[in-house]
């Protein structure tokens, strides 16, 4: 009877502790792609404030891009969620030969586990600032 009841302890031991792993397998998963998402954001500024340096796209045309994942990145590696707003200075007029652009791209985070997603509103800012070379 003794060795009967220390089967039936360990097994729920067990399930307590699966269930904690789990739970950490998940955050890490979720930490994760929160991670990616940041990178390619990050990334989709730097491709903003280097077309500004350069002269090379408008700023209606960045923002087009950004808002809309037609950049290449964010099609690629399949950014979750929407850019809404792209944040450029300084304005045209004001920019010349020398000085320095600045591209802020705020991201809502969006968290696919359960009941975590809902509690946690995360709203990330990618900023890059570049001297302008044209």
């Amino acid at each position: 009877m003794e060795k009967g009841r220390k089967n039936g302890q360990s097994t729920v031991e067990f399930a307590l502790l699966l269930t904690l792993l789990l739970m950490f397998a998940v955050l890490v998963i979720e930490v994760s792609l929160v991670f990616h998402n940041y990178l390619i954001v990050t990334q989709l500024s730097r491709e903003a404030a280097r077309a500004i340096a350069l002269g090379s796209k408008t700023d209606e045309q960045i923002t087009a891009d950004i808002t809309t994942n037609t950049s290449w990145l964010a099609n690629t590696y399949f950014l979750e969620g929407t850019i809404s707003t792209v944040i450029i200075s300084p304005v045209v007029t004001e920019r010349t030969q020398g000085t320095n652009t600045t591209v802020a791209i705020p991201y809502r985070v969006s968290i696919d586990a359960p009941h975590l997603g809902q509690a946690i509103g995360l709203t990330m800012t990618a900023t890059t600032t570049m001297r302008i070379e044209r």
